[in-house]
């Protein structure tokens, strides 16, 4: 499977997103003492960011199953 370097910029844009919000609510409501001395973090995903997760995952997996990944090692190139 081949994991874009775009993917990986979204999902730590992502996750820096969902960090900075974390801290704001803390700021503005604070958590319990338990939860600051356990260091415990909630990361929660939208329905339709699931559902957009579970759709790629699908398209991943049948486009691997219909065109398997061929290696043959570096520096081969299979072009006919």
């Amino acid at each position: 499977m081949v994991i874009t370097d775009y993917r990986v910029r979204s999902i730590l844009r992502t996750y820096t997103r969902q960090l900075q919000r974390g801290k704001a609510s803390v700021r503005l409501v604070g958590r319990d003492s338990e939860d600051r001395k356990s260091g415990t973090e909630k990361v929660s995903i939208s329905d339709e960011g699931r559902r957009r997760m579970m759709m790629e995952r699908l398209t991943n997996n049948a486009l691997e199953q219909m065109y398997p990944k061929e290696d043959n090692g570096p520096g081969t190139d299979n072009i006919e």
